[in-house]
């Protein structure tokens, strides 16, 4: 399976082994997507030690709430998602935020894989961390979904068209011109 690329049908068959108590289930729905919750989390918070928390809430989230997962009313990546992203918007509402800031992505080059963002510690690159951060700033609320949901959940366009309810080749279209507008933007 490409890296980015999720088979829906094995995330279900995973989540209802694992709500029938199958620890193993449990364990490979972990190791196929924690990289992908940390770095969602990351690019929210924009502290590592409050992402590593966050995913392990939402791991835990998970185990209580896998009972409540049906099949029949959907499949396992659209409702992990909402799981996520609610964790996200509680924890911003307890820390007394009204809103939540948007995905920060390092390098320009590496858009599809700043789910694996590592915090640069050097002058250049948190210079250039600060500028695409800027950039992020200027795009639409609907931009700034589309990209987090895309590039940085790496969530399929069907996926996506559920969660967001905008039919999926608009959401194409969509991706390929904010993609464009951001090389444009750093002159890739």
């Amino acid at each position: 399976m490409d890296k980015g690329v999720f088979d829906k049908f094995k995330f279900n068959r995973l989540a209802e082994r694992m709500k029938n108590g199958d620890k193993r289930a449990a364990e490979n729905l972990y190791h196929e997507i924690v990289d992908k919750v940390y770095g969602f989390c990351l690019s929210r918070v924009g502290k590592k030690v409050v992402a590593e928390d966050l995913t392990q809430d939402i791991f835990v989230k998970l185990v209580d709430k896998i009972g409540s997962f049906d099949k029949k009313r959907g499949n396992f990546l659209s409702w992990f998602w909402r799981l996520v992203r609610n964790a996200l918007t509680d924890y911003y509402r307890s820390s007394g935020r009204n809103t939540i800031p948007f995905s920060r992505f390092p390098e320009e080059s590496r858009i599809e894989e700043v789910a694996f963002y590592d915090n640069r510690v050097d002058l250049q690159g948190k210079i250039e961390f600060e500028n695409v951060n800027n950039f992020v700033k200027t795009l639409s609320a609907d931009e700034q979904d589309l990209f987090e949901l895309r590039f940085i959940a790496e969530l399929p366009y069907d996926e996506i068209s559920k969660m967001i309810g905008k039919n999926e080749g608009t959401l194409r279209v969509a991706a390929t011109r904010l993609k464009a507008k951001i090389k444009d933007n750093f002159q890739l």
